[in-house]
């Protein structure tokens, strides 16, 4: 019984205050059953026992089947007596699904530093405002939006929060969400500035999505998730999540193996289109959905627990994003949208190659009007991304690794570059050999300056999940992206501070100074590749502690 009532002081059912009266409630009641049982031994022997001598301890044989009726008597009082008092009732207890439900989040502060070269050029051009704010004069009699290039950010303060929850619905499903800060929609960033004159931030829906696992090795996600992928940041940020149906077998589980194989594909819609499009006329156009289409291979095996290999190669086929050139479209003339003004893209960075969309057409004999354009993606982007890495054990803790991946945008096609005449010059912060003359105009002899490459190759030391007290990490490594390597919106938001066309190295060190809360710094220094001067240097400093 003393075991009984420990055990449900343990489990937290009971309190140690409840749990040491019962013990002494049933310390006396065996103590009486004691006495009573050995007055009965004794009337029952023949011609009685006789009284002990003084300073004689009498030990009563009791036989188990009446050890057995005490013990279940106690059980039956204590339940008894729990369950009047409401402290351990079925009622009265914590619901079941309580024990189901998993809440996780995180909270990171940041010093972000941004650091511009005085020789940089001021002439970069924000098209992803303009795109925001267009269809937009590009006669020039409209002042332009220019990135900042020069003036320096430094010691500006960030704040990332998470929260998460988790519900085991059953043995095969899972449900979770988790709601995140950010200074907008962007899909690769959390980060909220601090500063804003005090005001309150948005808070934004990061994930939501249900979780089905048919069998032992097979995974189905649907909803909005995680990058079910083992991508790098040289293709997608860390923050990006995912919108569709993704879908993980265990290959090598599935066929009752111990070698590492698994298969992952997804569908993930990237903008169904506005279905009042355009607003302005009673017939509409509709336009191909955009849509991702993904597929992995990955592999990794051990060796004797010293090295771990890990291969993958991996292939995003990004359907209906490049612009198409529209109809002619006599702007001005109460006419606001042209055909194709949907396939400009949802979101830009920095750095892929741009052209017009709109065929600004003329009525002869009228003024020409003013040439309001939008911008759209050049070239298609179909993703090759091949990923290596092996990590060396130096002790049971610390880990060696050293990895490597290569991107190849197989939708880039040169030819591509000029199918729309003149309207289809090339713009970007890498630009052609012909400066602000169009390439495509017929007499220009020069080369369009861009390309659909990347790579990037990283050695990190020390350990994997920097969390408990006393582990540290250090990483190193180089990372080159040519301009359509990859989509600009898409990839890591701090190299380069963000975008493609650039080249550098990276450093970061981190160190856990207590349980779940770490410290750390990073330092990227990138400079463009093609084009047009720009030198971006970006300092992180972080303190995130997790639960």
């Amino acid at each position: 019984m003393v075991n009984l009532v420990r055990l449900l002081v343990d489990q937290g059912v009971l309190t140690a205050d409840k749990g040491s009266a019962l013990m002494r409630q049933a310390q006396a009641e065996a103590d009486r059953a004691r006495a009573a049982q050995q007055t009965a031994l004794a009337a029952a022997a023949p011609g009685g026992l006789p009284a002990p001598a003084p300073g004689t301890i009498r030990v009563p044989y009791v036989p188990q089947t009446v050890r057995d009726q005490i013990k279940a008597e106690l059980r039956t009082e204590v339940m008894q007596t729990a369950r009047a008092e409401g402290w351990a009732s079925p009622d009265g207890a914590a619901p079941d699904w309580t024990r189901r439900i998993t809440l996780n989040g995180d909270v990171r502060v940041r010093s972000q530093s941004v650091l511009y070269s005085k020789t940089n050029s001021d002439q970069i051009l924000d098209f992803a405002r303009i795109n925001a704010q267009g269809p937009f004069d590009v006669s020039g009699l409209t002042p332009f939006p220019y990135l900042n290039t020069r003036e320096d950010r430094i010691n500006q303060l960030q704040l990332r929060a998470r929260l998460g929850l988790t519900v085991k619905v059953s043995d095969r499903i899972e449900a979770g969400f988790q709601i995140a800060s950010g200074d907008s929609n962007t899909p690769i960033s959390l980060n909220a500035s601090l500063g804003g004159g005090l005001g309150q931030r948005d808070v934004w829906l990061q994930y939501a999505y249900l979780t089905v696992k048919p069998t032992d090795w097979a995974l189905i996600s649907a909803g909005r998730f995680r990058n079910p992928f083992r991508s790098t940041e040289l293709v997608f940020d860390e923050d990006l999540a995912f919108d569709g149906v993704a879908a993980t077998i265990d290959v090598g589980k599935a066929l009752g193996d111990d070698f590492g194989l698994k298969l992952t594909g997804g569908a993930f819609p990237l903008d169904f289109g506005d279905p009042d499009y355009p607003s302005t006329r009673p017939t509409k156009t509709s336009f191909p959905q955009k849509y991702l289409f993904s597929g992995e291979i990955l592999f990794d095996t051990k060796f004797d627990d010293f090295a771990t290999v890990r291969l993958a190669a991996a292939y995003h086929s990004f359907s209906n994003i490049q612009g198409e050139l529209s109809e002619p479209c006599l702007v001005g003339e109460n006419v606001v949208d042209c055909s194709t003004d949907g396939t400009r893209p949802t979101f830009l960075g920095k750095g892929n190659t741009l052209s017009y969309l709109r065929l600004v057409a003329t009525r002869p004999g009228a003024p020409d009007p003013l040439p309001l354009q939008f911008f759209g993606l050049t070239f298609d982007y179909d993703i090759l991304d091949v990923r290596g890495e092996v990590e060396f054990a130096l002790d049971d803790e610390v880990k060696a690794t050293i990895g490597g991946n290569y991107v190849r945008n197989l939708g880039f096609k040169r030819s591509a570059i000029c199918r729309n005449g003149v309207f289809g010059e090339p713009f970007n912060n890498g630009g052609s050999e012909g400066g602000s003359a169009s390439i495509c105009d017929g007499s220009n002899t020069a080369r369009f300056l861009g390309g659909n490459e990347g790579y990037q190759g990283s050695i990190r030391l020390g350990h994997h999940d920097v969390w408990r007290k006393g582990q540290w990490s250090v990483e190193g490594g180089y990372r080159y992206v040519q301009t359509d390597a990859v989509l600009d919106s898409l990839s890591d938001s701090d190299f380069h501070f963000g975008g493609t066309n650039a080249k550098g190295y990276f450093l970061a060190g981190r160190y856990s100074l207590y349980d779940n809360t770490s410290i750390g710094a990073r330092w990227l220094s990138a400079n463009e590749i093609v084009g047009d001067p720009l030198s971006i240097d970006v300092l992180f400093f972080d303190i995130e502690a997790k639960f």
